[in-house]
C-alpha cells in the first residue's frame, strides 16, 4: 500500500489547488482514504458493497454505455492488489467523475494535464477516454 497514499495524496493536493471540492467530495475522499487502512481481503469486499453505489452517483450525468465502462475498471483496480499501476487506475477513474461534470471543456483538460504530471505512465488510449469524458 506504500504506492496508495502517495497517489491519494497527490490527488488530494491537486484538487484542493482549485478551490472547488465541497464538503461532499471532501468526505468521500476521506472515506476512500481511510479505506486503505484495511486489510485487502476487507478492503475487496467494502470497495464492491459500498464504493460502487458512490461512484454511480458521480457518473450519473454520463451515458450509461459510458457509465458501466469507467466503472467497471474502477472496480478492476479495486480487486487487484494496491500495486503502483492499481492506485494510478483507482485515481484516475477519480478524476474522470470529478472533472467529466465542469461546465468549461478546458478547464477539464488544463486539470487532466497536470494530472498526467503525476502519473506519466498513463497510456494514450486512457488519456483519450477522460477527454472524450467531458464533452458528453
Amino acid at each position: 500500500m506504500s504506492h496508495f497514499f502517495p497517489s491519494f495524496l497527490n490527488f488530494r493536493l491537486d484538487v484542493s489547488i482549485f478551490g472547488w471540492m465541497s464538503h461532499f467530495l471532501s468526505c468521500c475522499l476521506n472515506f476512500r482514504l481511510d479505506l486503505s487502512k484495511f486489510s485487502a481481503g476487507c478492503l475487496n469486499f467494502v470497495a464492491g458493497c459500498l464504493i460502487f453505489r458512490l461512484d454511480v452517483s458521480f457518473f450519473s450525468q454520463l451515458s450509461k454505455f459510458l457509465a458501466g465502462c469507467l466503472i467497471f475498471r474502477l472496480d478492476v483496480s479495486f480487486f487487484v492488489q494496491l500495486s503502483k499501476f492499481s492506485a494510478g487506475c483507482l485515481i484516475f477513474r477519480l478524476d474522470v467523475s470529478f472533472f467529466g461534470w465542469m461546465s468549461h471543456f478546458f478547464s477539464s483538460c488544463l486539470n487532466f494535464r497536470l494530472v498526467v504530471s503525476f502519473f506519466g505512465w498513463m497510456s494514450h488510449f486512457s488519456s483519450g477516454c477522460l477527454i472524450f469524458c467531458p464533452a458528453v
